[in-house]
């Protein structure tokens, strides 16, 4: 089992409007096929200011495949619509994790 990851910097002035449409479009679309499960929304804890507000997604995922696979079905779609609908304002990059333990 894997967690697929990303974690986003948000201009601090509309992060409830991002964290609203994660809630209320991102999920729901990520969760309409059935590669991705048990999503969790974090907020990153920083020491130093990085003038803004830091958040990291979460989803599990059964393989790396089935990642592939949403993400050429579905989550290349949701990254344009970020980008579309928050410019520079939202920055995001992807880690994947394998459970260990």
């Amino acid at each position: 089992m894997y967690i697929f990851n990303t974690t986003y910097h948000i201009e601090s002035d509309i992060k409830e409007i991002f964290i609203a449409w994660l809630r209320e479009v991102y999920i729901p679309t990520a969760m309409h096929r059935d590669e991705l499960s048990e999503p969790q929304l974090c907020r990153v804890i920083a020491e130093e200011d990085t003038g803004g507000d830091n958040f990291s997604l979460q989803f599990h995922v059964a393989d790396p495949n089935r990642l592939e696979t949403w993400y050429d079905e579905t989550g290349a779609d949701l990254d344009n619509a970020i980008r579309e609908k928050f410019g520079d304002r939202v920055l995001g990059f992807n880690t994947l994790l394998e459970i260990i333990d």
